[in-house]
């Protein structure tokens, strides 16, 4: 069985950014007058309901300012550029093993493409930094400011699969967040979770192999996720 296109994540797939996430909450967050301070659990505990571009997001569950949605909204537009300025300062380096399945990947004819929910410009700014003028050639989609919260028909994944002519039951997307891994799921795709946090965890310097994605793909113990929805329905 083949794989038509591999989806990956920039947070953690691609890039080790948090360190550069938990900076540019905290500084977010004493712009904001906020109290609060992250620690690394705390950024990957908020990472985990709603990914690392809008972690900051889970600090206004408890905070007074989350009925003020002007302040909301410049929280979420500091830390953003924060992040950007520290994208812009310090090129990050691409993890090794993404760099390693991306090759074996072309190789083997299988379409690669991004899906973030960075901000457009910074999730350019990353792959210009790493790959620059071969960005358009290695990657058939590359998308920022994704919201994975919509529909799954009309979703990012099923638009992307649309533009490209694929079908999600050959398509694998890897990922550390749980909104666009649920985004994909739904659409019907197979899915796999980098994240450093959670019971089940797959690191990608161990496990996230092109070889190791097709044995999933073939193995007689993992279901097909369209046929699991179908039953379900």
């Amino acid at each position: 069985m083949s794989i038509d296109v591999i989806f990956l994540g920039l947070d953690g797939v691609l890039f080790d950014t948090e360190a550069l996430h938990l900076a540019a909450c905290n500084t977010a967050f004493a712009q904001a007058g906020l109290s609060l301070r992250w620690t690394l659990p705390a950024l990957r505990a908020a990472a985990a309901t709603h990914g690392y571009a809008r972690a900051v997001g889970a600090a206004l569950v408890c905070e007074p300012l989350a009925r003020d949605k002007a302040r909301v909204a410049e929280l979420f537009a500091a830390k953003h550029a924060h992040f950007q300025q520290a994208v812009a300062r310090q090129a990050l380096k691409p993890s090794p093993a993404a760099l390693a399945l991306i090759e074996d990947a072309r190789a083997a004819g299988c379409k690669l493409a991004v899906l973030s929910d960075l901000p457009a410009p910074v999730s350019a700014q990353l792959l210009q930094q790493c790959f620059g003028d071969d960005v358009n050639s290695l990657f058939a989609v590359v998308a920022g400011g994704v919201n994975f919260d919509g529909p799954a028909g009309i979703g990012p994944h099923a638009r992307a699969l649309n533009a490209m002519g694929l079908q999600p039951a050959a398509s694998i997307a890897i990922d550390a967040a749980k909104p666009s891994l649920r985004a994909a799921e739904a659409a019907g795709l197979w899915t796999v979770s980098v994240a450093p946090y959670g019971a089940e965890v797959l690191r990608p310097q161990q496990f996230i192999t092109f070889d190791a994605l097709r044995e999933l793909r073939t193995s007689p113990f993992t279901a097909n996720p369209q046929e699991e929805q179908e039953l379900a329905a």
